[in-house]
């Protein structure tokens, strides 16, 4: 079995992925498309991302990024670095979950990123995805989705690959 690392994420016009350590939005497809994709796979975040979360994403394997050695949670692995991260994963899928310093470092490493473009632009936000280098990546698909009685915005499900 091969082993890949991607990146998975949603942001507004601007980049902005979250305020006040919470996710600004809720739309119930995004959430759907999420947890389809990370099923049975392993994930890795950042420990402020795992707080927002609460607790382990079940059905996957949780790897949470903490400088503090002391850090635990039951069901996760703690790793003190992306580069050990990048030593355990031996095989399959680790999908990057966030927040915006894990997908800054991650950024250089993975062949492709599931993003959903949400339209709008949040006043306030205070974390951010990394502006991609349209020299390295492209779009391999686009499916818009317009805004509807369950999704405040509309938005657009995006898989961008590593030229």
């Amino acid at each position: 079995m091969s082993r890949e690392l991607a990146l998975i994420v949603a942001h507004d016009r601007g980049g902005a992925i979250g305020m006040h350590g919470q996710l600004p939005w809720r739309l119930p497809d995004d959430l759907k498309r999420f947890k389809s994709l990370t099923m049975g796979h392993t994930v890795l975040m950042g420990r402020k991302t795992f707080d927002s979360i609460g607790s382990p994403l079940p059905g996957r394997r949780n790897w949470v990024l903490s400088r503090d050695s002391s850090w635990s949670y039951p069901g996760v692995v703690r790793l003190d670095s992306l580069e050990a991260a990048m030593q355990l994963h031996a095989e399959g899928l680790l999908w990057v979950i966030g927040g915006g310093q894990i997908y800054q470092a991650a950024l250089p490493l993975v062949s492709r990123i599931e993003a959903t473009e949400i339209d709008t632009t949040l006043d306030g936000a205070d974390a951010w995805f990394p502006r991609l280098d349209p020299g390295l990546w492209h779009v391999l698909h686009r499916e818009h989705h317009p805004r509807d009685d369950r999704h405040e915005y509309a938005f657009d499900f995006v898989r961008w690959s590593r030229s």
